[in-house]
């Protein structure tokens, strides 16, 4: 088990929508940035499906929460692909292509992605093209953060110290999350309070599975879903 993410320059954090990188990995990234690391969030859909039908407006106003909330972290401006909600796994060659690029320029040490476990089908997309990604260029670190579905980690980062702040950055997604981000500021922080198990003290903690070599599919789904210990 690690407690500390390895020391890098740089960062790239994948959010399918405005409200992914809140919810899922936002104590790890305000740590990692108030220790000098320059991370980018990149917004891959603007989530204008939120009631099903797409709307402009919806997606500028997430597009405004998702700026809002980067700044709250402490990242750069956030970069947005601009890709159809719901249709990540249609454009998987154009945001390959598009990530490939800001990559080389950016040089990232680590990537945080949602896993291929996530239950969301962007997030799902998002995970593969990540992978594929990491398997083609092989200069960073590939990790996976939790949204919906938990996952088995093999990194619990302490994020008790900016616990209020993660709180403030996912009550400012109040369009993303239905008018009622209260709730998800409980479903999210009761996740990070259930990871304090894992160190049998009280806090909050954010959990990752990160992998170094190359690796297909299917064995970090046999990981994340313990089927590897079966075998």
């Amino acid at each position: 088990m690690n407690h500390s993410l390895p020391e890098v320059k740089e960062v790239l954090i994948f959010a399918p929508h405005p409200d992914d990188e809140a919810l899922g990995c936002a104590g790890t990234i305000m740590l990692l940035n108030k220790k000098g690391v320059s991370s980018t969030i990149v917004f891959l859909t603007n989530g204008e499906k939120l009631y099903q039908e797409p709307s402009p407006v919806v997606a500028e106003q997430r597009k405004d929460e998702g700026r809002r909330a980067s700044e709250m972290l402490g990242c750069k401006e956030p970069l947005f692909l601009n890709i159809p909600d719901g249709e990540i796994n249609r454009h998987i060659e154009k945001i390959y292509n598009e990530i490939y690029a800001i990559i080389k320029k950016r040089e990232p040490g680590i990537i945080f992605s949602p896993s291929p476990i996530d239950y969301h089908v962007d997030h799902i997309s998002t995970s593969h093209i990540a992978l594929k990604l990491f398997n083609t260029i092989n200069t960073f670190k590939l990790t996976f953060y939790e949204i919906y579905s938990t996952l088995r980690f093999n990194y619990l980062i302490d994020i008790t110290e900016v616990v209020e702040d993660k709180k403030r950055i996912i009550l400012n997604y109040k369009a993303s999350l239905y008018g009622k981000p209260e709730v998800y500021v409980n479903a999210a922080l009761g996740l990070n309070a259930q990871r304090s198990l894992f160190v049998q003290k009280n806090g909050y903690y954010e959990a990752f599975y990160m992998i170094e070599n190359n690796v297909d599919l299917d064995r970090i789904c046999d990981y994340l879903l313990y089927r590897d210990l079966y075998e």
